[in-house]
């Protein structure tokens, strides 16, 4: 099998910076970080010159991309066209998020994942059913019709992958503890969002079973005098991940910068929530009947309500650094902190038999190429 390397001034491995180095892979899989100059003649090599090399980016809340949303083309090859549309902006892999459905189109995005994975689509890690286990106070663009609170009966129904991860959405308010204990028996990732709950409805024995909270600050009760909401107690629960969508539109930068301030090392990070307008050619697209568009460099409903992002996580990791945090806390952000929010030991860093991914990026962190299982995207 060839070995192949891509060499550049900078590599960024997770946590460590190397300089006019190589990252080295056979396959797809990592076999080290090395000084450019130890390479042997017979390696293929990739030069990127003065271009930094990171753990390829990671996110877990993609609804849709290059004209297509995953509600509306719940398939392998939707998921595909989500996949390659994302890495122009450099993600190497994702999780395709399906908004509010019914249980019959749920079982289908589970379905198309697992496909997905099987046919070996490039950067599908699994599938984030955002909803409809939701708080209609915080429906936000999401259909409160088809909103419910599951039972254990429901959830054995559902057809959750075996071989990729399975992330839910729901408002923990609205989801017995006997049903949350359930998802996180069955390997599930549990993530509090578009809850309306008070400190006291997310109890102790509630939060146990939560691994984190979805788009923070965004569709949940707001940190107030007397009363923490979802948003307190989220910054609160230092067990839990907080996502959060740096667009510089969905949350203020100082709320951005605060929640770093405030959550554990490790628990706060990028997710772009970004919709089918990302790499499309019309930005514009149709979600339960309703047209959604860019406005104002913002996505929003016929009644004006932001319905998801129109951003690409390189941008956002352009925005967390010019902001004020550290490029290399940022690019962990991007992709060593969600690879640990969904359980994954080889992805999210550059070390030895680790996957071949990594991110390459310009001068300004916008993308120049991809690396996906030993596959270089340009």
């Amino acid at each position: 099998m060839t070995i192949r390397a891509i060499t550049a001034k900078t590599i960024f491995d997770g946590e460590q910076y190397h300089s006019d180095s190589a990252l080295v892979w056979k396959g797809d899989r990592i076999v080290d970080i090395v000084p450019t100059s130890t390479l042997p003649v017979s390696v293929i090599v990739t030069d990127v010159g003065d271009r930094i090399v990171a753990p390829g980016f990671i996110d877990i809340q993609v609804n849709g991309g290059g004209d297509v949303m995953f509600n509306s083309d719940t398939t392998a090859d939707g998921i595909d066209t989500i996949c390659r549309a994302h890495r122009q902006h450099g993600t190497a892999y994702l999780l395709p998020t399906l908004i509010s459905a019914t249980p019959e189109e749920m079982k289908t995005a589970l379905i198309a994942a697992e496909c997905a994975i099987e046919q070996g689509v490039a950067g599908v890690l699994g599938v984030h059913l955002e909803g409809p286990w939701l708080n209609k106070d915080k429906k936000g663009a999401h259909d409160a019709n088809k909103f419910y609170s599951p039972t254990i009966e429901q959830l054995e129904a559902f057809p959750w992958l075996e071989r990729g991860v399975s992330l839910v959405t729901l408002a923990a308010e609205n989801v017995d503890t006997q049903a949350l204990n359930w998802l996180q028996q069955h390997h599930v990732v549990v993530s509090c969002g578009h809850s309306n709950a008070t400190q006291h409805q997310l109890t102790a024995e509630k939060l146990a079973s939560v691994n984190g909270f979805t788009h923070l600050f965004n569709a949940m009760s707001p940190l107030e005098g007397r009363e923490p909401g979802t948003v307190g107690t989220a910054l609160m629960t230092d067990h839990a991940w907080c996502s959060i969508i740096v667009d510089g539109i969905h949350v203020a930068t100082q709320n951005v910068l605060m929640a770093h301030k405030l959550k554990p090392e490790g628990k706060l990070l990028i997710v772009t929530d970004a919709m089918a307008s990302v790499g499309s050619r019309t930005n514009r697209f149709v979600l339960d009947g309703e047209e959604i568009s860019v406005q104002d460099g913002k996505l929003v409903n016929s009644s004006g309500s932001l319905a998801g992002a129109h951003i690409g996580m390189d941008q956002s990791v352009a925005n967390a650094i010019a902001w004020g945090l550290n490029e290399a806390e940022v690019l962990r952000m991007a992709s060593t902190y969600p690879a640990e929010a969904l359980n994954l030991d080889d992805v999210g860093t550059l070390k030895p038999g680790y996957r071949a991914a990594a991110t390459i990026l310009n001068s300004d962190y916008s993308s120049y190429a991809v690396l996906v299982d030993g596959v270089l995207n340009p």
